[in-house]
């Protein structure tokens, strides 16, 4: 937005970004006073500085919304006629809203990457440290806590893993050169890799996949962590003798893949927030079996890649449905 006033701070000239971020009431602003038209002090205050100085000034600006607070930052300058003296100012304003966004995520993810990597290290480092200080202990122990250590190693693997993998996805880097995929394909590999863990949990796996091919443009490897982190939930939060459905259909221009369970569920309170950054309904169940928190935002940028969208349907005791549909091609 650019606004240039005179020395009374009336208004020479206003583009529409500015009457947009300052939310000027006047649709013919030339010719009259700044604070006439917005009641904004940080603009008025800079614009008075600028004039009784005659040097550059720079602040900031936050607009209260609706739909939502926007952040600005303001540089002002003098404006000089011919014999160098200050005949009025011209503001410049920057919307920096998503900018500083991004930055709040940034700082939101590096202190829960830290967090997350900090725990299994601390434990790793516990336990190796008896181990080394203990040379006389029991070889049992020593194998239990060799064994623990072992499990916060992989751990940790999961966790870089899934980093790795939404960087990717995030980025768009696996999607650059989309192919025709049949979406059955990779929804058979994941319920193949993961048939073996729910036969362990003593889980009934129901497979119910369209007979017609069902072809949607995108990247299979993609689309096959999508159906696997799906199943691998639902497996993962089932308990035994427990029932998981993958069904894969046709709807008017989407192929359509649910993955219902009948396992503990999800109130209603999270539902908003499980396809976010380490959110996690159950911190303590989740990390006892091995959940890293990235799997369903993984889901979610790579539907959303694919053009298409993810929702889920979930009540405490009854299971939940998690859907997602994709464009056919």
């Amino acid at each position: 937005g650019v606004l240039a006033v005179d020395l009374e701070q009336r208004v020479l000239h206003v583009n529409g970004a500015a009457q947009r971020i300052l939310g000027l009431s006047s649709s013919q602003p030339e010719g009259r006073r700044v604070l006439e038209l917005a009641r904004v002090p940080e603009v008025h205050a800079i614009l008075a500085n600028v004039l009784a100085r005659g040097r550059e000034e720079h602040g900031e600006l936050r607009v209260v919304g609706p739909p939502r607070d926007r952040w600005v930052e303001l540089h002002a300058s003098p404006l000089r006629g011919p014999d160098q003296l200050v005949v009025g100012a011209v503001l410049v304003l920057h919307d920096v809203t998503e900018l500083r966004r991004l930055e709040a995520v940034r700082r939101d993810f590096v202190a829960n990457v830290s967090h997350e990597l900090k725990t299994p290290i601390a434990a790793i480092r516990g336990m190796v440290e008896t181990v080394l200080d203990d040379p006389a202990m029991d070889e049992a122990l020593r194998r239990r806590f060799l064994a623990r250590s072992k499990e916060q190693v992989l751990r940790l693997s999961a966790l870089v893993s899934d980093l790795l993998t939404l960087s990717r996805v995030e980025s768009g880097g696996q999607l650059r050169e989309p192919q025709r995929v049949d979406l059955r394909e990779p929804v058979e590999d994941a319920l193949a890799h993961l048939r073996g863990i729910a036969e362990d949990k003593g889980i009934a796996t129901d497979a119910q996949l369209a007979e017609d091919a069902l072809v949607v443009l995108g990247d299979a490897d993609s689309l096959r962590l999508v159906a696997t982190n799906l199943i691998d939930n639902a497996l993962k939060y089932t308990p035994a003798k427990g029932h998981v459905t993958v069904r894969l259909s046709r709807g008017p221009m989407h192929a359509i893949l649910e993955v219902k369970d009948d396992g503990i569920g999800i109130e209603r309170k999270h539902l908003d927030r499980i396809f976010q950054r380490f959110y996690r309904v159950d911190q303590a169940r989740s990390r006892e079996l091995g959940g890293t928190g990235l799997g369903l935002l993984i889901v979610k940028h790579v539907v959303l890649a694919h053009g298409g969208d993810v929702n889920v349907e979930s009540s405490p005791g009854q299971g939940s449905v998690f859907r997602v549909r994709i464009p056919l091609a």
